[in-house]
């Protein structure tokens, strides 16, 4: 489906800002979680390099995503609306285009809320350490938190995740969107099994730059479908 130049250039501006956003989220991602070499998990949340870490890194990190998610929304309406616009009325379309926009309105809504919650649990162990709190009492108050808010996020994110890249699949394979076949590799779901593939080298450089891959997902597909808009423009 053809839009006119003017509504072109403003979609795949904001589709730009989009990508910029969760590039924005990617240095939020590698501030807060690339702990360096020795670092292991103490139950759900806790890291024993947490000590080691400057709290500024995860200050920086939950102001990065505050900011970003405002960029996000600006992507995401666009995404959303070529979604709509490229619906037909059978049912497995419907249900892909309601997919589609869902987990973009969960990213949008839970996205910089839940990295600066994560951002908060370091500051707050590092902050109860520096006032003379016990470092078990601090490792047990954040694991609790954790595990009452972290799992029920993490499903939701996960199946956010999932949820996108399965539409994402539908849409590039129907031929919905003016992108190459292979373009199904831009969503979530590929940076996702990427990163698990790089995590199995035994190398601390892949170990700590690949916490930030789950973002990655999302900045190519708004990278694809800022290609797909300008490959709709009338000449």
């Amino acid at each position: 489906m053809d839009i006119d130049k003017k509504t072109n250039r403003t979609r795949f501006r904001n589709l730009i800002l989009g990508m910029v956003s969760m590039l924005f989220f990617m240095a939020g991602d590698y501030l807060l979680d690339a702990a360096g070499a020795g670092d292991y998990e103490i139950g759900i949340a806790v890291h024993s390099n947490w000590d080691k870490m400057a709290t500024w890194r995860f200050v920086a990190s939950a102001t990065i995503a505050a900011f970003a998610i405002l960029l996000t929304y600006l992507g995401s309406q666009e995404a959303i609306a070529i979604s709509k616009s490229v619906r037909t009325q059978t049912k497995t379309s419907r249900f892909m285009d309601f997919l589609f926009r869902m987990c973009h309105v969960i990213l949008i809504t839970y996205g910089a809320g839940f990295h600066i919650f994560l951002c908060a649990l370091p500051i707050a162990y590092k902050e109860f350490l520096l006032f003379g709190g016990a470092k078990d009492v601090a490792i047990a108050g954040v694991n609790q938190t954790g595990l009452l808010v972290i799992i029920p996020l993490m499903i939701l994110y996960l199946v956010c995740d999932i949820g996108v890249s399965v539409a994402w699949f539908y849409m590039v394979l129907s031929k919905k969107l003016k992108l190459p076949w292979f373009a199904v590799l831009c969503c979530p779901l590929s940076s996702i099994v990427i990163d698990f593939i790089l995590k199995a080298i035994p190398l601390q450089f892949f170990k700590d730059f690949t916490v930030a891959f789950e973002s990655l997902g999302w900045v190519l597909m708004f990278i694809a479908l800022a290609v797909h808009v300008r490959k709709t423009e009338k000449v």
